[in-house]
């Protein structure tokens, strides 16, 4: 539950909706990967006919924006890691202050990140690459979803350094 007030409380709820929209459309992606390479292993054993497209195209593009896409959902849920034993024995402004140095060390590079992987994504669409084989698979759309992740992980961290710190920031999972 969100107790952020003041004027990041509607970045940060804006930002929650993006966040559980890309959740819920990672969640859909890998979904359809389970009954596509489901699909793929009962057609191969069953029927010698396998899904030729199936390897590449969950290897290089679904399970790539099925990652993706859930970072931050996942960092905002918790899925971090933290230093709880050590933390615990501090007084509760040193934990908050050490959470937001983590975070502000953090941001530059998630930044880079966001930036190279948008670069990469930029020059595969603008060189038309293609991964070539049974079919040739455009390598801009497997990219796409890195610095879409990254971009909402990274406000993510920025807002959250902002805003007031809460328990569930520094518990464990």
């Amino acid at each position: 539950m969100s107790e952020t007030t003041g004027f990041i409380a509607p970045v940060d709820g804006a930002l929650r909706a993006v966040e559980n929209l890309l959740a819920v459309i990672a969640g859909a992606v890998l979904a359809g990967t389970m009954v596509l390479v489901t699909t793929d292993a009962v057609s191969r054993h069953l029927f010698s006919a396998p899904l030729t497209f199936q390897f590449t195209l969950t290897e290089s593009y679904l399970m790539v924006a099925g990652i993706a896409l859930a970072l931050p959902w996942g960092y905002r849920a918790g899925g971090r890691i933290r230093i709880a034993l050590l933390l615990a024995t501090l007084p509760p402004q040193v934990q908050h202050l050490l959470f937001r140095i983590g975070n502000i060390i953090a941001l530059p590079y998630l930044a880079v990140l966001c930036w190279l992987s948008a670069e990469k994504t930029y020059t595969a669409f603008a060189n038309q690459e293609y991964t070539m084989g049974i079919i040739d698979w455009p390598v801009g759309w497997s990219w796409i979803w890195v610095p879409i992740g990254l971009a909402v992980l990274t406000l993510r961290v920025f807002v959250d350094t902002l805003r007031p710190v809460v328990a569930a920031d520094l518990s464990e999972h």
